[in-house]
């Protein structure tokens, strides 16, 4: 188990929660921006979701990548995560009409 910490605290678990975790919840946040955006048909609510993409990567990116440790990035991308795939799943099971 102590292995276990030591590979989460490390700089590689920094690296890859900057990585996977920021391309996640990009993932997450674009598909909210597409399912919330109020304006226009499907054509444009996908362009405004994707206009955003790279934005919302490179501003999770650094922000875990700055983390004091990997468990610490780890919990930056959850706290991103969580309510996005929350909004995702509201959006989904009941739409704005």
């Amino acid at each position: 188990m102590n292995g276990f910490k030591e590979k989460l605290r490390s700089t590689t678990s920094r690296i890859i929660a900057a990585l996977f975790g920021g391309l996640v919840c990009t993932v997450a946040l674009t598909i909210a921006i597409t399912l919330v955006w109020p304006f226009g048909d499907t054509v444009e609510q996908i362009f405004a979701g994707g206009t955003f993409f790279f934005v919302f990567w490179a501003a999770l990116f650094y922000w875990a990548i700055l983390a004091p440790r990997g468990s610490r990035a780890w919990l930056r991308m959850l706290s991103i995560l969580i309510p996005a795939m929350a909004l995702d799943a509201m959006m989904l099971i009941a739409p704005l009409t």
